[in-house]
């Protein structure tokens, strides 16, 4: 059982979790009077737009801006979701969910030195598909999530702001300090409104809402097997996008896979669909903390 120990410092509120302290801060609702700029980072999936909701029935504060990061790969159903419930929801209180371009990222597939920045899985050691599976690094989040929508806070002049994040209690061992003064890092689900990634759901029904798709880049080898399932049944574009592009990654190196089996995309999701996949995988529209 993990033990959250809250302690008061002024306006503020430190949490220690288990035997790590993590210093923390949170806008109060009077900060919206502008003594606390508030942002948050809109990630499209289930625990952000369960924020959005809050914040229309008056139980959260109305943050100063919300900002999604385009990855320029989001998948479709992220957009058609926002446009249809929440961007019409939010113009009626005089808030919308702004666009930070892919264009303030400063590398795309590959960084300078030709690294690929996504998280592929590999073969090693062995010829085919006979070698050991392992795992590349994340680095695209960063790249074209956090920086990029800290270019755009710094375009509109923003110094200083708290900046909430849709991470659940149930995922509280992904939380972080930003590194950074000016941008700070907050959570609502654990610090405000405690609420796991369930009730995040139930938050959204209650509300009215359909539950949304996850959120993800239509390539992310992070997604789940039952999430690659599930955009190939949705026949919409993103399952061909995505197998364009690992052909297009496997042209420069053969043993990169965005399927954790690490064989070519098709036959993978073929495969497992004579299979049934318990664990629906990450879901948390803020895959860079």
């Amino acid at each position: 059982m993990v033990i959250i120990a809250q302690k008061h410092t002024g306006n503020h509120k430190s949490i220690g979790i288990g035997d790590n302290s993590i210093g923390l801060r949170y806008a109060k609702p009077e900060s919206v009077t502008g003594r606390i700029m508030i942002t948050l980072s809109y990630g499209g999936g289930k625990q952000t737009v369960a924020l959005i909701t809050l914040i229309l029935e008056g139980r959260l504060p109305k943050p100063d801006l919300i900002v999604m990061a385009d990855t320029g790969r989001e998948v479709s159903t992220t957009f058609e979701y926002m446009n249809e419930h929440v961007q019409p929801a939010l113009k009626e209180i005089g808030l919308k969910v702004e666009i930070a371009s892919h264009e303030l990222s400063n590398v795309d597939l590959y960084a300078h030195n030709g690294d690929l920045l996504l998280p592929v899985f590999v073969r090693t050691n062995g010829a085919g598909f006979t070698g050991r599976i392992g795992k590349m690094p994340t680095y695209c989040s960063n790249e074209w999530k956090q920086y990029v929508i800290r270019r755009w806070l710094k375009e509109k002049g923003v110094t200083s702001t708290d900046v909430w994040l849709g991470i659940s209690t149930d995922e509280m061992l992904r939380m972080k300090p930003s590194g950074l003064q000016w941008y700070r890092h907050v959570y609502p689900f654990i610090e405000l409104i405690p609420m796991n990634r369930s009730q995040c759901v139930s938050q959204i029904s209650n509300f009215g809402w359909p539950v949304p798709h996850k959120s993800r880049c239509y390539m992310c080898p992070n997604q789940s097997i039952e999430a690659w399932k599930q955009m190939k049944r949705l026949d919409n574009g993103d399952f061909d996008k995505a197998v364009d592009l690992e052909n297009k990654v496997r042209e420069k190196d053969a043993d990169m896979y965005l399927h954790p089996s690490a064989i070519p995309l098709e036959e993978a999701v073929e495969q497992s669909e004579l299979q049934y996949d318990m664990f629906d995988g990450c879901d948390s529209g803020y895959c860079f903390t």
